[in-house]
């Protein structure tokens, strides 16, 4: 049996009674009690590690749970060597927390080695080690330590932005950097409410359910806005009382922008691809010019939009002519100070200018762009606003485009007209060519059957003209044909067409006359022969006309090709009775199958 000395005082305490002087050991009345037990039933019912050792540490008994104890005691570990020395030399306890590492890892133990009091000085000093594993309580504490740094990193390098609020919405802790320009500490205590924008009733950092991704927007620090993703949970406690809430918020503004800014560029892509379309399937200019204001006007926001052209003008050299309008109606000072705008830039094309320009008339916003093909300005484009609103840089980027683009198409209207001018007028006369007389005189045929009234198909023939073209040249000839021209033009009436067919033939349509008017028209317009006499100065047989005319009937309707048939004999037989004559179509005394004969031009 031994003796085991037990006492509830700390280790150093002990020492200090158990290496107390003589002295004082006279003053002691009672001596330390002392327990008897069997160190191998302690052992074994010691719910922890427990074993029995020498100061060699040699295992003299143990229990089950001091089986990880055994291979570092075999091995004589430093660490539970230094400690048993201890507790023997000082003949007192001695508490220690170790790690032992084994085939499993990390084993962590606190341990208490208390010396064995011998009843023999024979005996081998023992010393009674035992204590409790902690290697999972270690462990889950070094897991929480390593938790909390993780997110403490996390949280400082991440960029969302980690809160708490209080119940009244104000926050308790911010992540350390901040965010939307406030600091930590300016944002410690702030409410939330008052930075969000048009919250309402949405406010997560108040919630009492759990929110997932809401997307919210505040005001920064400076002013501006911003847009945050947001989640969160409410914060009980104990008794499930609700405390506030916490979560993270994540500034997606960029995202936000860049995605506005997508939506721009695909809506400036599509109203430029339907003007670009506009101008490729045009198939009139007024079609065109519709077309151009109406994607314009579906692109950027604007009460009126019209489209000027630039066009010559013998009096001014040029002036501004609207070629379609559209929105609310204007006044005609604002019409005209848009024209003169227009005028002014124009007349400035050699200085260099902004092609866009923002101006204001009385109470409307005024968006100016000038068009232009190869550096030559060819028309304008204006947008109006009424009231205060401002043109926004995205709409001016785009109107920039609209302008460019409308350059283009002006251009395009320009040659379009030039090309229909040429198909359908004589080169020489500016007079219609035969295809555009007949287009004209069909449709008048068909607005006879409606308005009942008798026109007229005149054809006129220039008496002796091959002797100018002889004698004086064809440069003369032409000049000739084109004072005829002038002088038919001026004899006719609004409704009234006349045409060049080639060579000295020409034809004309008298609209919505009766036989005897149109009779004294053909009498008149022989006589006009004498005054090109005067410019020609012929020796010899002189310049004169020869008419033939053939009437439209509403009771007895022609077609065009029937009629042209009758004027042209007509004609014919006006020349075959001298010239410098008229001869009305009679049908009684020609025939269809009349023959003309062959007459000296």
């Amino acid at each position: 049996m031994f003796k085991l000395s037990i006492t509830p005082m700390e280790t150093n305490i002990a020492r200090v009674l158990l290496n107390t002087k003589p002295d004082d050991k006279k003053d002691s009345k009672t001596p330390l009690p002392l327990g008897k037990f069997d160190p191998a039933i302690t052992i074994d019912l010691f719910p922890g590690p427990a074993l029995l050792v020498d100061g060699q540490l040699n295992i003299i008994h143990h229990n089950v749970y001091a089986l990880h104890l055994l291979p570092p005691l075999h091995n004589r570990d430093t660490f539970l060597k230094s400690m048993v020395s201890r507790c023997l030399t000082n003949n007192c306890p001695d508490a220690q927390k170790t790690t032992i590492k084994d085939n499993n890892g990390l084993r962590h133990y606190d341990l208490t080695a208390l010396p064995i009091q011998r009843e023999n000085k024979e005996d081998i000093p023992l010393v009674f080690l035992f204590g409790r594993e902690t290697t999972i309580e270690h462990n889950l504490t070094t897991a929480l330590v390593d938790s909390r740094q993780m997110f403490k990193d996390l949280v400082s390098c991440s960029t969302d932005f980690a809160w708490e609020t209080d119940t009244r919405g104000n926050f308790i802790y911010v992540s350390p950097k901040g965010i939307l320009g406030y600091t930590a500490y300016e944002l410690n205590g702030k409410n939330s409410q008052e930075m969000i924008i048009g919250a309402g009733d949405r406010n997560p950092f108040d919630t009492l359910d759990k929110i997932t991704e809401m997307e919210l927007w505040l005001n920064r620090a400076d002013g501006s806005m911003a847009c945050l993703l947001v989640s969160a949970v409410p914060v009980l406690d104990a008794k499930a009382k609700w405390k506030g809430a916490r979560g993270v918020c994540r500034d997606i503004t960029h995202i936000r922008e860049r995605e506005a800014s997508l939506r721009r560029a695909n809506k400036q892509e599509h109203v430029l691809s339907s003007i670009i379309a506009t101008i490729r399937n045009m198939q009139t200019p007024t079609k065109m010019f519709e077309g151009a204001v109406k994607a314009t006007m579906e692109g950027i926001k604007t009460d009126f939009c019209c489209i000027l052209q630039k066009v010559p003008c013998s009096q001014k050299g040029f002036t501004a002519e609207i070629q379609h309008q559209r929105g609310i109606s204007l006044t005609e000072d604002v019409i005209a100070n848009l024209c003169q705008k227009a005028l002014e830039v124009w007349q400035n094309e050699a200085i260099p200018q902004e092609r866009i320009q923002t101006l204001v008339f009385g109470d409307h916003q005024i968006l100016m762009g000038v068009t232009n093909h190869h550096t030559q300005d060819n028309g304008a484009i204006f947008l109006v606003r009424s009231g205060e609103t401002l043109w926004h840089e995205d709409d001016i980027h785009l109107f920039r485009g609209i302008t460019s683009h409308l350059g283009i198409a002006i251009e395009q209207v320009l040659t379009y007209a030039e090309l229909e001018r040429r198909a359908y007028t004589d080169e020489l006369t500016g007079l219609l060519n035969r295809r555009a007389f007949r287009d004209h005189v069909n449709k008048r045929l068909k607005n006879q059957k409606r308005s009942l009234k008798s026109s007229a198909m005149v054809y006129i023939d220039l008496d002796n003209f091959k002797l100018v073209n002889d004698t004086k040249g064809h440069v003369f000839g032409d000049k000739i044909l084109q004072d005829l021209s002038r002088l038919l033009q001026d004899n006719l009436r609004v409704g009234d067409y006349t045409a060049r067919f080639g060579g000295d033939e020409f034809a004309i349509w008298l609209d919505e006359i009766d036989k005897e008017e149109a009779i004294i028209k053909a009498e008149n317009l022989v006589r006009i022969a004498t005054k090109l006499n005067q410019n020609a100065c012929l020796d010899g047989p002189q310049l004169s006309l020869s008419i033939g005319l053939a009437m439209s009937l509403p009771e007895n309707p022609a077609t065009l090709d029937q009629l042209m048939d009758q004027a042209d004999q007509a004609l014919y037989r006006a020349k075959g009775t001298g010239k410098n004559t008229s001869v009305l179509f009679e049908p009684d005394i020609m025939g269809p199958n009349n023959d003309k004969g062959d007459q000296d031009a």
